[in-house]
């Protein structure tokens, strides 16, 4: 412009006092940047050649820039530009002292460059200050999003839906969040060294849910392999990786894929999570962070349920033993017919025990011979024609002692041993632990069991085999016994109440064992369940004792009650409460058939009333009350004056809930057993007065749970088979 033009002329003869000077303003000054922007300011202030306002103007917005990226303060460097333009307005002054129009002229021009200088550089910093604050506000609705995605996981994990729905949720969230095509979720099996696919968000190999992979073999098979994550930008570019990614109907070119590894006591590997994607991806730090942690969380809830299929299988193989326990002393109470209770006791031992073979062999006391009775997974021409010696072999010399005796690989220095000479039985045999069958000291034979593996059975094993044996030798009593009571009615009863009170041992012995092992473990929740299961048996023992004082072919509802009371008073009411127990007349007779299943109902009826009907006060009534209905039916109900049950737990008749408690599971079951039904209420209901002292308040009304059940009476005696 025009003035710019006659201030060069009218600078130049000066030019060296004004650089002086202004040196002199930006010697106070650190920073090379400093020099070059009072420079840069000042050569467009003279009209220097590529030195014009725009360029100006571009140099202090990327300047303005640079103070954040530098963390250095806006205000500092506007006060520098100052003090620079204060200098050269200044000096500008005493040289056109004597030119005031081109002094007013140089000087606007100067403060009009100084403010727009001034302004780019705060543009160019507010520019990159909102672009930072941008990127902050992104990264942190991406991290909360990030942290709903896993708590969505978490929850997933945490819930009750079944594993592979848990997985296909975690893999669709994950699918989400990072924005992929594919997600795989494959596990490892140990025994065959292969990735089996659990779960996906999208398309199925061609190989659908059953594709697998070896270790090494595609990208999730290398991962597993190597134990360490993999990140590829183009999966196809390599021969291995391109067999996984061409295993899905649309090729897959970015994979990311990392390990599931659990890190206990020691590292073991879960499976592989695979990310892919069908065009060419770099997978962010924090994307490989979030797939790591979703990873972690799955090996804990895979290991966890683990640990809990590990107690549940446990404590379900706890009630499978009580429940064969109690079938076959059942089949010993209900029937004399010796080859079928035999041949349930040698099936059960070799199931219980983890066997394969088993035998029961009947001494012969005046041959002194053992001959077999009853066997399980022998050759039956071959058991039919065994005969071993007293004192020869190890069932032999388990007859001579009487006492249990295990060992490992004994047949092949044992040339009396009927293994020894079969080299088929020899070659699948390693291991044997046989037990006296023993009656009042008296031994009547022997069981033995027969492994396939080199170890000893634990104590526990033992203990269940020495039980099986004590029904073993009941079942031969009984039918020795029975032959005798044919000669008389009042030896037939003595010999019969001798059986349920050896019954009665036996289940007290199951009890000491499962008292024992309740003192032992560490675990409330199974030294309770352990509690309720002692309680069962107690109460099973209860109702042979009862029928060892009474006629043994029925009772009476309010005496299998009162027993019943006893016992889980003893074992279940706790100290803190005071809980009083009503049991009102009933002369309702029960056959012997169904005293047991009964005693187990009223058991467990009782002991919800006290374990959940009294769970929320300090003391409280149970009332047991039983009658015969008129379509030839009887009820029996349990009333306790609790609090009463919760919305899912109240059933009614023939529901359809899964997921109940075992206490309702075993009411159900064997109520079922006798053609009956289970129903929980509540009810309000007139209070009867049992004693004297409950003669003020009877007739008083109050709201009671009611457990009840229902099933037909039938006096029908049953068929025994006899052995001839």
């Amino acid at each position: 412009m025009t003035q710019g033009v006659n201030v060069e002329q009218i600078l130049a003869p000066h030019l060296p006092r004004l650089k002086m000077s202004l040196q002199h303003a930006w010697d106070g000054h650190q920073g090379r940047e400093n020099e070059n922007d009072a420079w840069q300011l000042f050569q467009t202030l003279i009209g220097t050649q590529d030195h014009d306002e725009s360029s100006l103007t571009a140099r202090f917005e990327q300047v303005g820039r640079r103070l954040v990226t530098y963390d250095e303060k806006l205000d500092t460097r506007l006060q520098e530009i100052q003090s620079f333009v204060d200098a050269a307005a200044t000096e500008i002054k005493h040289i056109f002292q004597e030119h005031p129009e081109e002094l007013v002229t140089t000087l606007g021009y100067l403060y009009q460059l100084h403010n727009k200088s001034a302004l780019a550089l705060t543009r160019g910093f507010q520019h990159v200050v909102e672009q930072q604050a941008r990127t902050t506000t992104h990264l942190t609705q991406q991290l909360e999003h990030r942290l709903l995605a896993l708590q969505r996981v978490n929850g997933y994990s945490n819930s009750a839906m079944d594993l592979d729905q848990t997985l296909e949720n975690t893999a669709q969230v994950i699918a989400e969040e990072l924005n992929v095509d594919l997600c795989s979720i494959f596990f490892y099996d140990e025994l065959q060294r292969v990735l089996t696919l659990r779960a996906t968000n999208g398309p199925r190999p061609l190989g659908g849910m059953h594709f697998i992979l070896r270790l090494g073999e595609g990208y999730s098979g290398w991962v597993a392999d190597k134990g360490r994550p993999l990140h590829s930008n183009d999966a196809l570019g390599d021969p291995n990786f391109a067999t996984e990614a061409r295993s899905y109907s649309t090729p897959y070119r970015g994979v990311m894929a990392l390990p599931i590894i659990f890190f206990g006591t020691a590292e073991r590997l879960i499976g592989v999570i695979s990310v892919q994607s069908s065009e060419p991806r770099e997978f962010t730090r924090d994307e490989v962070n979030f797939v790591e942690v979703i990873a972690g969380i799955i090996a804990i809830n895979i290991e966890n349920g683990r640990l809990y299929e590990q107690t549940d299988e446990q404590l379900r193989r706890k009630v499978h033993e009580l429940a064969t326990i109690h079938r076959v002393s059942y089949i010993i109470a209900s029937t004399l017919n010796l080859e079928e209770v035999l041949q349930i006791i040698t099936t059960q031992a070799v199931h219980l025990s983890g066997a394969e073979r088993s035998c029961i062999f009947e001494l012969d006391p005046d041959r002194r011979r053992l001959h077999v009775l009853a066997h399980y997974g022998l050759n039956p021409e071959q058991a039919s024609n065994l005969q071993i010696g007293v004192g020869q072999c190890c069932a032999g010399r388990t007859v001579q002692t009487g006492r249990p005796s295990m060992a490992v690989d004994c047949f092949h220095a044992d040339e009396h041993c009927f293994i020894h000479d079969d080299p088929t039985l020899s070659s699948e045999i390693h291991s044997v632990l046989c037990v006296p069958l023993k009656v009042k000291q008296k031994v009547l034979g022997c069981i033995c069991i027969y492994s396939s593996h080199r170890h000893l059975l634990s104590p526990e094993q033992m203990q269940l085999v020495v039980t099986f044996a004590n029904e073993a030798a009941i079942a031969i009593e009984n039918a020795r016994l029975y032959e005798e009571t044919r000669r008389g009615l009042e030896l037939k009863s003595v010999l019969l109440r001798e059986l349920h009170h050896r019954v009665k041992n036996n289940l007290a012995t199951v009890a000491g064992i499962l008292s024992l092992q309740r003192r032992r473990t560490r675990s409330p929740e199974v030294r309770h369940i352990l509690a309720e299961s002692v309680n069962r048996v107690q109460g099973l023992a209860a109702t042979h004792d009862l029928l060892a004082h009474e006629d043994v072919s029925e009772a009476r509802v309010d005496d299998i009650a009162r027993k019943i009371v006893g016992v889980a008073n003893a074992n279940l009411s706790p100290p803190e409460k005071r809980i009083s127990f009503q049991v009102e007349t009933c002369p309702v007779v029960i056959p012997s058939r169904a005293v047991t299943i009964l005693a187990l109902v009223i058991n467990e009826m009782v002991s919800n009333a006290i374990k959940h009907g009294m769970a929320e006060v300090t003391r409280g009534t149970v009332i047991i009350r039983g009658f015969e209905e008129e379509d030839g039916y009887v009820a029996i109900q349990v009333l306790d004056s609790g609090k009463g049950p919760s919305a899912e737990h109240e059933q009614q008749e023939e529901p359809g809930e899964s997921g109940e408690g075992l206490g309702l599971s075993l009411i159900k079951n064997l109520i079922g057993d006798l053609g009956g039904r289970f129903a929980l209420r509540r009810e309000t209901i007139t209070r009867p007065a049992s004693t004297k002292q409950d003669e003020q308040t009877s007739g008083e009304t109050a709201e009671y749970t009611v457990a009840e059940v229902r099933f037909p009476l039938r006096r029908s005696r049953p068929t025994y088979a006899l052995n001839s």
